[in-house]
C-alpha cells in the first residue's frame, strides 16, 4: 500500500484543472478572474461584501492544496492570551473553519487537499470562509481595538 506521499506522486494532479475551476467560480460571481489573479502564484484575491478573501494553491510536502483565508485584524497589542483564548473557543465552534496567525496577522481559513475538490465544494468554503469573517471582524476588532489597513 502506498503512504500518502507516495501516493500523490503516483496520482499527481491537474493544477491546471483547479485553476480553471477557481477562474468559472470567480466569474459566476461576477469578478474578472485575471484582475483578481496574483502571477506567477496560484493565488487569487477578491472581495465579497466587506471581507477580503485569498485564494491560494500550494504544494507542501508534495501534495497539492487549497486554502481560502480572509485577514480578520492584526495582533491586539495588549490582552493577548485573552484574545488567543478568544479564537480557541471560536476555532472550536466553527466547522472546517480555523482561526491562525501569520505575519502579526490574524486570518479565517479553511484548506484542504486539492485532488478530489468539485466546485460545489470550493464554492461552500468560499461561502464558509467569507460569511464567517464578515460576522466576527467587527466583533473582534472592537473587543480587542485593533484595525484591519
Amino acid at each position: 500500500m502506498f503512504n500518502k506521499k507516495q501516493q500523490a506522486q503516483k496520482d499527481g494532479v491537474d493544477i491546471a484543472y483547479y485553476e480553471k475551476m477557481v477562474n468559472d467560480l470567480l466569474s459566476n460571481f461576477g469578478l474578472d478572474p485575471e484582475k483578481c489573479r496574483h502571477r506567477p502564484r496560484t493565488l487569487w484575491s477578491a472581495y465579497r461584501g466587506s471581507a477580503l478573501i485569498y485564494i491560494d494553491i500550494f504544494k507542501l510536502e508534495d501534495i497539492d492544496y487549497i486554502e481560502i483565508s480572509c485577514p480578520i485584524m492584526l495582533l491586539p497589542s495588549r490582552n493577548l492570551l485573552v484574545f488567543y483564548k478568544k479564537l480557541l473557543e471560536f476555532n472550536y465552534q466553527l466547522m472546517g473553519v480555523k482561526f491562525f496567525v501569520r505575519d502579526q496577522w490574524v486570518y479565517l481559513a479553511e484548506n484542504r487537499e486539492l485532488k478530489g475538490l468539485d466546485s460545489d465544494e470550493l464554492k461552500g468554503m468560499i461561502e464558509r470562509v467569507s460569511y464567517h469573517a464578515d460576522r466576527l471582524d467587527e466583533a473582534l476588532i472592537e473587543e480587542f481595538k485593533s484595525q484591519v489597513d
